[in-house]
């Protein structure tokens, strides 16, 4: 018997609290350069290392949840990121703080990863791709409003370990909630075919699974692209356009609005055309986009039309593509749904983080360097449409 459907709202919420808990600290860096007397290279390991928690943690989240339940790991999950954001609030060392900003991004990690399993539980294939493309454009507004947050909850705590204490009682408000309103959805009867099998088992199928490797490369590289571009857009806005953080953060939050509106036509488009068509307009999309981006930077340098034009099309692109690479990446074997989405959403936040390191490295100044990075992204990302599209006609055959 199919188990009761989550709330969309909420799972989005949960899968929310991820981003936001990495996001929120992004505008009190400097400031707590200034409370620990720590340069400016140390403190973002504040940021890296609860990305470290969130990747390192994902497939191991998503096999216990297939052992034990999604409820049980999610309000664990829940528990660990509040007690850890807490502790962040009151430690009185950068070294303690990292360290439990580690723990943070492990706890955070069950939001995401439980939610694509638990859709995956109570949906088919096709309906996965609509649910999660409102799960997605929830999630989405997280990472706008995160920085917002952050910086008015340092004006009234008047500490940047203030931040934490908004991080602690958001948590303590989704874990009511999904104690209240969220039902188990794991299917007993179908996942205990497979408790027996080894974890590793596990993994090693999904990674010889052309479907699988081919969706998370998907959402990798895409992921890619906007974090390579993500890394540098605040200087090139105000360095070479002569905006400023005001003006930049009005810019990303309509490009952000955008994402979540595509978003949501992608999850009905993929109720009338399929989700492989949608995926397939999106990657288009998205290849078309990194090209622009790479031949009008060449052509005109930076402007705001060699700029913002190439943006516009890639979120909008992204919003096709992200919902609808995760649906498919967990849509083989729904009896391991939640290993399939553990696994890939941390191959995506790895791969997505390389190319955030390695936009940092190469960028002198000039954008053209990164709109090749970009560009070279979305075609990998093209690529990988070809791989699941290769293993879709082996499994029909």
């Amino acid at each position: 018997m199919q188990a009761k459907k989550p709330s969309n709202f909420l799972l989005g919420v949960a899968s929310g609290i991820s981003p936001f808990g990495m996001a929120i600290a992004i505008p009190t860096l400097e400031s707590f350069a200034q409370l620990y007397q720590a340069p400016y290279s140390t403190v973002q390991f504040i940021i890296s290392a609860y990305l470290l928690g969130l990747a390192s943690s994902m497939p191991l989240v998503g096999f216990l949840s297939d052992k034990v339940g999604r409820r049980p790991v999610l309000l664990s999950g829940l528990v660990l990121f509040i007690a850890a954001s807490i502790i962040c609030s009151t430690t009185d060392s950068l070294n303690s703080l990292i360290f439990w900003r580690v723990l943070q991004g492990v706890g955070a990690s069950v939001g995401s990863v439980m939610a694509r399993a638990m859709i995956r539980d109570t949906n088919n294939a096709s309906e996965t791709a609509r649910s999660l493309s409102r799960v997605t454009a929830i999630m989405g507004i997280s990472p706008m409003i995160a920085p917002v947050i952050g910086g008015i909850g340092y004006q009234i705590f008047g500490n940047p370990n203030g931040i934490f204490i908004i991080t602690a009682a958001i948590g303590i408000v989704v874990l009511i909630a999904i104690l209240l309103k969220l039902p188990e959805t794991r299917n007993v009867e179908l996942t205990e075919s497979t408790n027996r099998e080894p974890w590793s088992e596990k993994y090693r199928y999904l990674l010889g699974s052309k479907v699988f490797v081919g969706s998370s490369l998907i959402y990798a590289f895409t992921t890619g692209a906007f974090f390579a571009i993500l890394a540098v857009a605040s200087t090139v806005f105000y360095n070479d356009l002569g905006i400023d953080s005001a003006g930049f953060g009005f810019i990303w939050g309509c490009l952000t609005i955008l994402y979540t509106v595509s978003a949501f036509m992608g999850g009905n488009l993929s109720s009338k055309y399929g989700l492989m068509k949608v995926l397939l307009a999106g990657v288009v999309l998205n290849v078309m986009a990194g090209l622009v981006f790479y031949f009008l930077v060449k052509a005109l340098d930076v402007t705001l039309v060699s700029v913002i034009a190439p943006l516009v099309i890639m979120f909008f692109a992204h919003g096709f593509i992200v919902p609808m690479a995760l649906a498919k990446a967990v849509s083989s074997r729904p009896e391991i749904a939640g290993s399939s989405s553990g696994l890939s959403s941390a191959l995506g936040l790895v791969i997505g983080g390389m190319f955030s390191i390695l936009s940092g490295l190469v960028f002198d100044g000039r954008l053209l360097p990164i709109a090749m990075i970009v560009s070279l992204s979305t075609i990998l990302c093209g690529m990988s449409y070809l791989l699941v599209l290769s293993g879709n006609r082996k499994n029909i055959a």
